[in-house]
């Protein structure tokens, strides 16, 4: 039994995100065997491989024909800057997507971009300056701390994970602990929370032996029901899971 399936036994309220996530591999894996260059200043696919990339998103999701028409139609104009995304910033023009949908629908379709692109960079130096990643500028999805104390992030977008020197909010470096609070809940074992109510955003913080035996994705998404909590609470997150979910509740 592989970890989703074991996942999936222990938490069957997840299961429609876990089978949705290794959707999301199975597409990464068939956009990677394309061979997509990445050169310098390229900020989204070669043109020539935008038409094979949407449809391999369409048949693994099981999307209607033609639905994703818009958005292959706007990048293969050029319109999309896949670079702006990590900073959650949505194309300016409109496109017949509902906001949610689209943070996601172009999450998905740029994470083989984004994992390209920190294969394709030298990565000699991890540490997240001003709580961003070095590779594409990605607030944090997770952390953890290492055995001699350290903070470490990591990034849902490109993969990338280093160290993170500060101490404070990695949103708004806020570092009045006052306005700092760790929040733990009994029922997620294994994680807790990390908010700032200077900027209201939030980071989980996992506990490693739990990284040992999955990876940040997957220790993501089985915290998802952390994440309805937190967000009700007003707090919010800076960057999104691994499925491209950043609102899980209605008031976050």
């Amino acid at each position: 039994m592989n970890i989703i399936e074991e996942l999936i036994a222990k938490k069957p309220h997840l299961e429609d995100p876990l089978r949705f996530y290794e959707k999301s591999i199975q597409f990464m894996e068939g956009v990677m065997v394309l061979g997509v260059p990445l050169r310098p200043g390229l900020n989204a696919y070669p043109s020539e491989f935008i038409g094979p990339i949407v449809d391999r998103f369409q048949s693994v999701f099981d999307l209607p024909e033609g639905s994703l028409s818009p958005l292959q139609q706007a990048l293969e104009l050029g319109e999309i800057d896949f670079m702006r995304l990590p900073l959650l910033e949505v194309p300016a023009f409109s496109l017949p997507y509902p906001e949610d949908d689209l943070t996601m629908l172009l999450f998905l379709l740029s994470r083989p971009y984004f994992f390209g692109m920190q294969g394709a960079l030298p990565n000699d130096d991890c540490r997240w300056e001003e709580g961003q990643c070095p590779v594409c500028s990605a607030r944090p999805s997770l952390s953890s701390v290492t055995s001699e104390g350290r903070q470490e992030l990591y990034c849902s977008f490109c993969g990338m994970h280093g160290q993170y020197d500060a101490i404070g909010c990695h949103a708004c470096h806020n570092q009045d602990s006052a306005q700092l609070d760790t929040i733990v809940f009994e029922k997620e074992a294994g994680f807790r929370v990390r908010a700032c109510n200077a900027c209201r955003a939030y980071v989980k913080i996992v506990d490693r032996e739990l990284l040992m035996r999955m990876t940040p994705d997957l220790a993501d998404l089985i915290s998802l029901p952390l994440d309805i909590v937190i967000q009700e609470k007003g707090y919010k997150r800076s960057s999104p899971n691994a499925i491209g979910m950043v609102r899980m509740s209605g008031s976050g």
